[in-house]
């Protein structure tokens, strides 16, 4: 036991270089699936009451509702405009904070260069996946509705 030497740490090394997480993957998953609840919502309840023709309640009790809205207060609600934008930008902001916190960067001052490396966090990537496909659903009825 008297020729045991402790151990040495190298600080110099964790010195050189600077990591950043800039989000924890659970809360941004689940964040991500906040903002995704209420364009899924949507999307399946105009999916089961056009194209399958099936009254599920729950889901085509949040496209009915919407439709409610609009119809009865038009462009001029404050709520509606709420809606729109959370069905639209609510993807978005679920693929942006999932994307950022499987992201991780990492700057080395020694050689002055920056690495990034992408996690495979299979729940954050599946949120990514959803949204990124939810979005492209609704921007492409846009784009499609508004071309004449």
């Amino acid at each position: 036991m008297k020729d045991l030497k402790p151990p040495t740490i190298n600080v110099s090394h964790h010195q050189k270089e600077f990591r950043l997480t800039l989000f924890n993957t659970k809360r941004s998953a689940l964040l991500g699936g906040v903002f995704l609840i209420l364009p899924l919502l949507f999307l399946s309840g105009v999916i089961f009451k056009h194209y399958l023709q099936i009254d599920f309640k729950i889901l085509t009790w949040v496209y009915e509702w919407i439709g409610n809205l609009d119809k009865q207060y038009g462009d001029n609600s404050i709520l509606n405009w709420i809606i729109r934008s959370l069905l639209i930008l609510g993807p978005l902001f679920a693929i942006g904070i999932n994307f950022i916190s499987i992201l991780h960067i990492r700057y080395e001052k020694a050689s002055k260069e920056i690495i990034m490396a992408i996690k495979l966090k299979w729940l954050n990537w599946i949120i990514i996946i959803l949204c990124s496909i939810i979005f492209l659903v609704f921007f492409s009825y846009l784009v499609l509705e508004n071309i004449n």
